[in-house]
């Protein structure tokens, strides 16, 4: 362990030291194949990785990655990056490296035009996250139903997402305040080509236009089994009721069904209404403001599902 250490973003070229990094830190190993799919075939852009290099070493003892994603802010969109895989070395710990890496990689998101950045720490991390001037956005709670069972719908499984799913959140977007946005290219690369996951995906139509979606994963937790609800849009109440009789029929036999919720959920009353309830976790979304002014968001209607983070 020396002090001679350098941070930079990281090259293709260090993608083995990184991984091998992950391991050390978490004991478990990324495959190559996800590293690749996630680091460098997003449609926003190659995921920002800035790394600590210890030179008289060569290894890579630290890690901070920002991916670039597209976010409504009120009523503007604007370029934003969404925090993960921030790790340190273990023979490196408690010597301030998080802090340092953390404002490298942040205050370079101004050079790349990303004036807010979005992040979901595990409990360990957050308050290394508070500590550079991350802020709370809202708990993450979870909506819940047990006991699902197979109901009738009228929605239809599809492999993939048209131009369609385009058109549709176009009509929805300006009921929201807060929103990830994710065209067909971006959906289509985090649900459909997504090397080490499986989701399910239905839409409700009506004729040829696309009234809704939601997309599904199976989950299981030391014998404990999920299904999520990773992500869910529909244009009316009817509409969203057909696409959580899909999501029921698709956990039936399970233990249960869930769903991220926030507190301005604009689907929450009718969520809740079809039998789910609430459950606290410790999940947050937390933001950081790079660069510009602070606009307070409004209080009109949030989404951040599942489906926004990229660990389900």
């Amino acid at each position: 362990m020396s002090d001679n250490l350098v941070f930079r973003l990281a090259t293709p070229s260090d993608d083995a030291r990184i991984l091998e990094l992950f391991r050390l830190s978490f004991g478990r190993e990324l495959p190559l194949e996800w590293w690749k799919w996630f680091n460098y075939r997003c449609p926003c852009g190659a995921n920002r990785t800035s790394i600590i290099e210890d030179l008289d070493t060569g290894q890579v003892v630290g890690s901070y990655s920002l991916l670039p994603i597209k976010l409504l802010l009120n009523d503007s969109e604007v370029s934003a990056s969404l925090c993960t895989n921030v790790n340190t070395h273990p023979d490196y710990q408690r010597r301030g490296l998080f802090t340092r890496i953390s404002n490298y990689a942040l205050g370079r998101e101004k050079d790349f035009g990303t004036p807010v950045s979005l992040g979901m720490p595990n409990q360990k991390a957050y308050p290394g996250h508070m500590k550079v001037g991350w802020e709370v956005l809202c708990p993450l709670p979870f909506l819940v139903k047990h006991d699902c069972r197979q109901r009738s719908h009228a929605c239809r499984e599809v492999d993939s997402f048209d131009e369609r799913l385009d058109q549709f959140l176009s009509r929805i977007s300006s009921r929201f305040s807060f929103l990830v946005l994710k065209d067909h290219h971006f959906m289509n690369w985090r649900v459909v080509t997504r090397p080490d996951k499986e989701y399910t995906k239905y839409v409700c139509e009506e004729g040829s236009d696309l009234k809704g979606y939601v997309v599904l994963k199976h989950f299981d937790d030391q014998g404990y089994r999920k299904s999520h609800i990773l992500d869910i849009q529909a244009e009316t109440d009817d509409i969203l009721c057909e696409l959580l009789a899909a999501a029921e029929s698709f956990a039936h036999g399970r233990d249960e069904l869930n769903m991220w919720t926030n507190p301005h959920n604009p689907y929450a009353h009718s969520i809740l209404a079809q039998g789910f309830y609430e459950r606290e976790s410790q999940d947050q979304l937390i933001i950081h403001f790079n660069f510009g002014e602070r606009t307070p968001l409004r209080e009109q209607a949030w989404w951040f599902c599942l489906a926004d983070n990229d660990v389900y």
